[in-house]
Parts: C-alpha cells; structure tokens; sequence
C-alpha cells in the first residue's frame, strides 16, 4: 500500500482563546502519563446513500474541526517547560497554533485492505500522521490525516498526546467532533471541562518525563472473538461460588494464558484502569485529561481482585509514588492490557455514516494488548503486538487457534 501525500494545513480555532486561558495546568495524572501518542485509524466506506466526493469530506472535516477547538482550546496549544528541570513544570501553553491536518490518498480499495489483515496491518502506521509515538515539547498534540482510498472510501487517522488526554476524553473529542460536522455545533454533555488538575493536583515538584525505552520492532495482529466463544469463556472460567467474570476480564484470562505460554516465562500482567468510575464523587467523562492508573498481577485468579482494589486510596497511593507496578517501572517483562469498551468510537459520524472498522497502531508503547468493541457490539476485537518469534509461537497455541477457528465458523 503506498500513500501519496496531497496536502498538509494547520487548522486553528474560529474564535481566538481568551487570555485568561492561556496556560492549561496539567493533573498529577497527566504529569505520570507517558510521553507518547494514541493512534486510532477509523475507516469509512463509501454507503449507499452518501456520494459525496472526497473534497467535500475534507471540507467538512477541517470547518468542523477548527469550530470545535474553540471548545477543546488545549489541543490547538504547545506543552511547555516552566522552568528548568528537575523542577520545571509541564503546561499546556494555549497559543491557538492550531493542528496539522494531512490529506493523502492510497492506491488500493478499501475493502481489499480489510479483508487482508496479515498483509495490511503492517501498513496502518502510514494512515497516521507520525511516524514515531514519542512527543516533544513544543510539538503539536493532536495530529490527523484524511486518507483517501481509489474507491472514494477514506481512512481517519488521529494522534493525540497520552499527557493530555486519556480514552474517555479521547472518545469525548472524537465525538463533539463528529456532532460538530453532522450538526454544525456541539451540545453541553459534549462540551469539555478542563479541571482534572482541580481534581488530581500537579505534583511539585513534579515526577520525571516518563519516556518510554525503545522497543524492537512489534508485530500486530488482530482477531475477533464472537460472542459466543466469549460466553463459553466466561462460563469456563467461572469459579465456584465467584461471579461470573465480565466479558473483558474473560477476553483478558485467555490472551494472557496464551502470552505466557508463547513468551516462555513468568509473565506480569499490568491491567490499565479508569478511575472516573470509581471515584466517590465519580470524574465525569467531560473533564478532560488523564484519569487512569496502571496495577498488576501475577495470577489469572488475581485479576478481579486487581481491579477492585482500584479506588481513592489506590490513586492517592500511585500520585505519592507508593506503588511500584512489577515488571512495567522498569519497562521490563510485563505484558500491558487495555480496555476501550463503551467508549462510543464507533457513533463517530461525520455525516457519511459509521466507520466500518476501528484501526490501532503501536510503535512505543511495547507488548500490548487492547480490546474494543465490535461494530455491532456483539464480541470483542483483540489487537496483540508481541516480539515477531514470539508472536509465531502465540498465533500457534491451541487455545487461540482454536478460538479464531471457532471464530471464523461463525462470522
């Protein structure tokens, strides 16, 4: 698949950030984020009753964008250093920049790219506007590239700095802008607050810039599991006397079984978890910035137990550096798994319907895991990337094999 670039524009807001505004704080959580970049690639197909041409999509796009940073002011804006290090503060300075927007086309059909994981998945990174995840200072925080293929479908691809943002205020983002282009404005549940800092108060001084070490290169692979299969692993995996494991604790149970074996070794399994939930009050999914936290565990039977000892204290904990994730401070053995559930990136109409599928690139963030939803909520989607000899061994495991069989019989 080779990618032509058409243009590069940078879309700043339609009204100009107040002064008052100028300096956005990052939260304790923000500053324990990872210097690095979510890339998410969204696919749109051409559908039937939508034969708008490709300039028209782009339009409509940058016009939405640009109305919508007025609201997500922050993303138009530079992280700065205040001060010299180790005691510099990280801010986001709001200087209505603005955000690349990258138009490119491909020479391949859409349908011919998705229905070929094994070759395309390699290529997804050339739909992202970066070419690496690790962000600068002085370095945009959202990025975004429109891709279009011969057959007048398009690819979306969207950057957008971990140190700003989590997936819920990713998902919000995605979202406001969607309902920007549909309806030409965003309505208040949409509109973000950007208080986390009032919430999980900045360090000081702060911790070190947490830059994650170099990785060798990774190989993705992706898979479905049906709902079905997902109902028989629950009901396998339940314990006597325990509840039933949800649908992602489940989907987690299997690919960690399978990842251990393949990686020949103890295996850590560090679980990333919302706090928004989990709060008393709960962080609302408009306050925009990071509310997660990382934990751990050794043992599949662990994994509940993980996630419930998630709440006030355990945040409070990790913003004191009292907790100590084995096998991932050390960027070390540890396999991470995340969970993009209820997230909604699939209601992300611009006006030309759904996306048809939901893309992921890894290029930093190491041995991964993620899990979203389907396009039709039944199942789950796993996106694994692991060692290229490790990955051999793990696509040959019984259990996955049989999984993705089980898999293709009913879809």
């Amino acid at each position: 698949m080779e990618i032509e670039i058409l243009s590069r524009e940078t879309i700043r807001p339609t009204t100009p950030t107040q002064p008052h505004l100028r300096w956005h704080r990052l939260s304790a959580l923000d500053q324990l984020a990872p210097q690095m970049t979510f890339h998410l690639v969204l696919f749109y197909p051409i559908n039937g009753g939508d034969q708008s041409p490709p300039a028209h999509r782009e339009a409509v796009l940058k016009t939405s964008l640009s109305r919508l940073l007025t609201s997500f002011y922050p993303l138009a804006g530079r992280l700065r250093r205040e001060g010299l290090p180790p005691n510099g503060t990280a801010s986001v300075e709001c200087t209505d920049e603005g955000v690349p927007f990258t138009v490119s086309r491909a020479d391949i059909e859409l349908d011919l790219v998705l229905q070929n994981d094994d070759r395309y998945l390699k290529h997804y990174d050339k739909l992202v506007p970066r070419d690496r995840s690790q962000l600068d200072y002085g370095q945009p925080l959202l990025h975004l590239q429109l891709t279009h293929f011969s057959c007048a479908s398009s690819a979306l691809g969207i950057c957008i700095a971990h140190q700003v943002a989590d997936s819920s205020s990713f998902s919000l983002l995605l979202n406001a802008w969607s309902a920007s282009a549909r309806l030409s404005g965003i309505g208040p549940q949409l509109t973000p607050r950007f208080t986390a800092a009032s919430i999980f108060s900045p360090l000081n001084p702060p911790p070190p810039d947490l830059i994650l070490p170099s990785h060798c290169r990774l190989h993705p692979r992706r898979f479905l599991i049906g709902a079905r299969a997902l109902e028989q692993l629950r009901e396998g995996t339940t314990v006597r006397g325990a509840p039933r494991p949800t649908r992602f604790e489940a989907a987690v149970g299997v690919v960690w079984r399978c990842a251990r074996r393949a990686r020949e070794g103890l295996t850590n399994l560090c679980l990333i978890v919302s706090l928004r939930p989990r709060l008393s009050p709960p962080v609302g999914v408009d306050v925009f910035g990071n509310a997660w936290v990382m934990t751990a565990t050794t043992t599949e039977e662990g994994i509940r137990e993980a996630l419930s000892t998630i709440d006030g204290e355990y945040a409070r904990r990790v913003m004191a550096g009292e907790v100590h994730v084995e096998g991932h401070d050390e960027g070390g053995s540890a396999l991470v798994f995340s969970g993009l559930l209820r997230f909604g990136f699939y209601e992300a109409d611009f006006g030309w319907g759904r996306p048809r599928r939901l893309g992921f690139t890894n290029q930093d963030a190491g041995e991964l895991a993620m899990f979203a939803e389907t396009a039709t909520g039944e199942g789950l989607e796993v996106w694994v990337w692991l060692k290229e000899e490790v990955m051999v061994r793990f696509e040959r495991d019984q259990e996955i094999a049989g999984l993705v069989s089980h898999i293709d019989r009913e879809n």
